[in-house]
């Protein structure tokens, strides 16, 4: 439990962005580095985190801590990927409101803007490469069929994302 923590505290401080920029750390750290989920057990978990309310990282944090370790390992990992966000806004909160005139600061934080920006998009990419991929690398034809063709009609309908998203996960579900 204890490198569970550990390794949501690191998520936590490191998912400069926001919830997006957590998912590749969360792809380093629970399959590539220590194994303890496969990438399509990850890719599952994103899917049900995006589609739950709140943050995707502290929903992900819930549920790799539930598979885990239970009930206590959801608590522990949400709180310790939690606690460093919490911690460095109030810091910065206080910093801000006193170097809001300072040149120096506002160049800062528009360096730190760019690479959220940056973040964010290899976290995307980390999701697209999983559900278009199988495990060897190679690509899934139905998988991308399956998404140009939810591209397209999600295009057309424009009808709310989460019944588009329930639909799509039945057709799947039902196809496979």
């Amino acid at each position: 439990m204890t490198a569970l923590v550990l390794r949501f505290l690191y998520i936590g401080l490191f998912a400069v962005g926001g919830g997006l920029s957590a998912i590749s750390l969360i792809q380093e750290e629970m399959v590539e580095h220590l194994g303890w989920l496969t990438a399509e057990t990850l890719v599952d978990i994103l899917a049900i985190a995006e589609m739950t309310p709140g943050p995707i990282a502290v929903n992900a944090a819930s549920f790799v801590g539930m598979s885990l370790h239970g009930i206590s390992g959801a608590i522990a990992a949400t709180v310790a990927c939690v606690l460093p966000g919490c911690v460095i806004s109030c810091l910065i909160y206080r910093a801000n409101s006193r170097l809001q005139r300072n040149l120096r600061w506002r160049r800062a934080l528009k360096i730190l803007r760019a690479a959220v920006v940056g973040v964010m998009v290899s976290g995307g990419l980390v999701i697209l490469k999983n559900t278009l991929c199988f495990e060897d690398g190679g690509l899934d034809g139905i998988a991308v069929i399956r998404l140009a063709g939810g591209l397209a009609l999600y295009r057309r309908w424009k009808g709310s994302p989460i019944l588009f998203m329930l639909a799509m996960g039945t057709i799947s579900a039902y196809s496979a």
